[in-house]
């Protein structure tokens, strides 16, 4: 089976980790096609990775595109993306529904791999309505379309709202490596960065929607010594700082900005628990929240808001709580902070559902047997 993939995602070579599993399959040829250059409104220009080896398990393209940072209106500057040399039987496109570069390949398909099987992924959790032309076009790519994973609930109920009747299976985009992701005694490193005994986390953008009022609100109101660790950069960081400055001795705030991704598993676990508490607001609700079984994976205790698909991730291995409620979410600090013997069971039971259910090696396992399914039609 040939598969080509397409997405900015892929630019990071963590994120190529879950197609060398589906590439470990057997039997699969894999190729990616990613923009020469992707512009994140908060972070720093990304360049891609570029995989010379031929022998590598996956061939990564680079090609040049306009609107760089632009997911549902960048297009690829190529007059084939590769489909009459690789000749897939899938194509997968990662850019959602209505995407231009999805329409793209959906008319070169014709031209040149009318064999192929196309799909395509979307997160989009909220109902919306088009306008012209993008309305006539996401029309047309969902018509077109062969099959459709979805990374959440919501976005199934609205892909189908949308018209879309084929072939779908919810999948989270990307897993986790839990050879990476492993949980480790970092008390040395703990020492190192002056942390006390209780360490909450908090790795996202530093945005409303993601609840940061709601997690200061919340340690307002919590009686004992903490030391408050967050990963992201925003436009709420400026307020941050200055509750930072008002809280009492021993309770402290460690901001920072990035670290590479080959750091983030370090970062996780320094924290005795990872909240994440988002708000569902007019144009955006929490659509899978990935930082979460990334802790899980390290083995970190999970506090998570009950905004949309939050609570299927966790499950039974972490604690939901209300959104907006800062009294909810301090209780269930406390409960964490006072009693370590259930903060470690689950953990425990978080590393458990990743391992169940979160690996790029299980998301590769349903992805080939979906695309089997497709084919075998």
């Amino acid at each position: 089976m040939k598969i080509l993939y397409a997405s900015h995602t892929y630019i990071v070579g963590e994120n190529q980790k879950k197609l060398t599993a589906i590439a470990a399959k057997g039997g699969i040829e894999l190729f990616v096609v990613v923009p020469h250059v992707w512009k994140e409104p908060i972070l720093k220009t990304i360049y891609p990775f570029v995989d010379k080896d031929e022998s590598a398990s996956i061939k990564v393209l680079p090609t040049k595109i306009i609107l760089p940072g632009n997911e549902m209106r960048f297009i690829y500057m190529s007059l084939d993306l590769y489909l009459p040399k690789v000749q897939p039987d899938i194509i997968v496109v990662e850019n959602g529904a209505g995407a231009l570069n999805y329409t793209q390949f959906l008319l070169y398909k014709r031209m040149f791999a009318p064999q192929a099987k196309v799909v395509f992924f979307t997160w989009w959790n909220i109902p919306y309505k088009q306008r012209q032309p993008f309305r006539a076009i996401e029309s047309y790519n969902i018509k077109s379309t062969d099959g459709a994973i979805v990374g959440n609930k919501d976005a199934d109920l609205v892909l189908r709202q949308q018209g879309y009747d084929g072939p779908l299976i919810r999948l989270p985009q990307l897993g986790v490596d839990t050879t990476v992701f492993v949980p480790e005694n970092t008390v040395n490193l703990q020492n190192r960065l002056d942390l006390g005994d209780f360490v909450i986390g908090f790795v996202g953008r530093l945005v409303p929607e993601k609840g940061i009022q709601v997690l200061m609100d919340a340690l307002d109101r919590f009686d004992g010594k903490f030391d408050l660790v967050i990963l992201g950069a925003g436009e709420m960081d400026n307020q941050i700082r200055k509750w930072s400055d008002s809280l009492s001795v021993g309770r402290n705030v460690h901001l920072y900005e990035s670290v590479t991704h080959d750091q983030v598993p370090s970062v996780l676990r320094l924290m005795d628990l990872l909240v994440l508490p988002s708000l569902t607001t007019e144009n955006w609700k929490e659509q899978f929240g990935h930082v979460l079984i990334e802790a899980m994976s390290c083995e970190v205790a999970v506090i998570g808001s009950d905004s949309a698909e939050i609570p299927n991730v966790i499950g039974d291995s972490g604690i939901v709580v209300p959104e907006n409620d800062p009294k909810e979410l301090c209780d269930a600090i406390n409960k964490l902070a006072k009693d370590s013997i259930y903060r470690n069971q689950l953990a425990a039971k978080g590393r458990e559902r990743v391992l169940e259910k979160y690996t790029h090696e299980k998301i590769a396992d349903k992805t080939v047997m979906f695309f089997e399914e497709l084919l075998s039609k």
